[in-house]
């Protein structure tokens, strides 16, 4: 019969946007097994913040007895022991964190045989054969939302397993069934953050090739928006704003995959919401989900946005399947940015490039359109978030790479870069996106474009703006640096692994 559950955390060693969150998986987790179990123990091994610690020293995960000793001094601070009464349950977030979920689970089944192992998360949902086949470590892995089939799992009489059993995910259709959040399993780690963030939504009905959130569609009610009641929405926030407190915590965010996506939900939520003068929070919606009344609302609320553009090619817009109207979808976004500048409010703009079937010619689209917007809104191109494709496995992009290759003549140099260390910092980004755009090309182009568009907004300003903001200048100026040393590890990285050498 299991007792305890210890939840533990993967870590990457090159350090990504993920490492400086504070993920919530484990606390719906905790939360939904608790209110089923009130007996059960719980802890949490947060490995990336144990890093941050220095409690993880390992720089290579080749470096076996040194990660072994690390684990050994973090389990000896756990609040009980490990044995046949514990289930451990090991996140396994993205691809980057596959490596460090293997040599995590075969640490625990060569020391503590006797307890269960559960592998879940998004790589799991994506590639469940990662963990199945003969050679696996584990018994257990889980694909989909968890807290249903997790809670099956430990009410059972469990056995150890020759090889791990997969259990699919069950949607949770009316999230109002959960219970009230409860941040308590985070106390020892919390002080290591300066924010919080939890999900008020579940489910994405849009089909953007290139997103993740296909790894958890087991059916299209799990692809399906779901939400809590406004009323129900506002409780979660105040209890994550309550906590936070204690912690002079400021920031606030949201990880819903499209927040606010039913118009006349998030007018309900806004108006419930009063805590625009204690705290700021960021939210990540569609353009097109917005009308000009809502965006009003949520700027007033001290709320930032950030909109998924993505691209100003109506030809990308298209095969991202982003939008199966594009003019109307840009129009929409000039709008937004007409009130954006009227009501003077910061803003975000995520851009995807080199994405399969990515041209000079689209290439340069977006970013033409991008300087426009510097010269006619005096946008600052921090709020730009310029992003290199990435080839995540689970998306549908991923799964259908041959037509791209058919069509594009896309080409994937490593298509299974997240099962070797050294292509785990550069591995995933190395896709030709088209037959006439080699690697090197496209991200020479989004260097020299992406840092054209920070000399621009230095030129923009006038002698007293330079002198109010010399910080901003001196940011912008990191930047432009970090852009030129990223291009030239990478281009390292394609020389070493003689691609697209001529």
């Amino acid at each position: 019969m299991i007792k305890k559950v210890l939840f533990v955390q993967s870590f990457v060693l090159e350090k990504d946007a993920l490492s400086n969150e504070i993920l919530v998986w484990e606390i719906y987790l905790e939360n939904f097994l608790k209110s089923k179990m009130p007996y059960l123990e719980f802890d949490l091994l947060y490995l990336p913040i144990e890093q941050d610690l220095g409690h993880l020293s390992i720089t290579s995960y080749k470096e076996i007895e040194l990660f072994e000793e690390d684990m050994f001094n973090m389990i000896s601070e756990l609040n009980f022991g490990l044995d046949c009464h514990t289930l451990i349950g090991i996140s396994v977030t993205t691809s980057h964190h596959y490596i460090s979920s293997l040599i995590i689970g075969e640490f625990f089944q060569k020391y503590y045989p006797e307890s269960f192992i559960v592998f879940g998360g998004a790589h799991v949902s994506a590639c469940p054969n990662d963990f199945i086949n003969k050679n696996s470590i584990g018994d257990f892995i889980i694909t989909g939302e968890g807290e249903i089939p997790l809670y099956n799992l430990i009410k059972r009489s469990l056995k150890k397993q020759e090889r791990p059993l997969m259990l699919k995910g069950e949607t949770i259709y009316n999230l109002n069934d959960l219970p009230p959040i409860d941040f308590s399993i985070l106390d020892k780690y919390i002080k290591k953050f300066n924010h919080l963030s939890i999900s008020l939504s579940r489910g994405c009905p849009f089909g953007c090739v290139f997103c993740m959130e296909n790894t958890l569609l087991n059916n299209n009610n799990t692809k399906k928006w779901r939400s809590y009641s406004p009323k129900r929405a506002i409780q979660e926030v105040d209890t994550m704003i309550t906590y936070g407190s204690q912690y002079e915590m400021k920031a606030y965010g949201f990880y819903d995959p499209t927040f606010g996506l039913d118009q006349k939900w998030l007018d309900t939520f806004l108006d419930l919401y009063t805590y625009e003068d204690q705290t700021y929070a960021w939210i990540e919606t569609r353009l097109d989900v917005l009308n000009e009344n809502l965006l009003y609302k949520i700027t007033q609320n001290n709320f930032f946005l950030m909109y998924g553009l993505e691209s100003y090619s109506k030809n990308m817009l298209k095969i991202m399947n982003k939008t199966n109207n594009p003019n109307l979808y840009l129009k929409k976004f000039e709008r937004l940015l007409e009130i954006h500048r009227k009501i003077d409010s910061f803003f975000i703009i995520n851009i995807l490039v080199n994405h399969p079937g990515e041209t000079r010619q689209t290439q340069s689209e977006t970013f033409k359109k991008l300087e426009e917007m510097i010269l006619k809104y005096n946008i600052d191109p921090q709020s730009f978030n310029i992003r290199f494709y990435h080839h995540f496995p689970g998306t549908r992009i991923y799964i259908t790479f041959d037509e791209y290759h058919k069509k594009y003549r896309s080409f994937s140099f490593f298509p299974e870069w997240y099962k070797t260390e050294d292509l785990l910092k550069y591995g995933a980004y190395t896709v030709r996106p088209s037959i006439e755009f080699s690697l090197r090309e496209s991200f020479s182009r989004y260097t020299e474009n992406y840092q054209n568009l920070f000399t621009m907004s230095i030129n923009n300003m006038d002698e007293n703006k330079k002198r109010r903001n010399m910080l901003m200048i001196a940011s912008i100026k990191k930047q432009i640096s970090y852009l030129n040393s990223k291009k030239e590890l990478f281009f390292e990285f394609l020389d070493k692994n003689q691609i697209e050498i001529y």
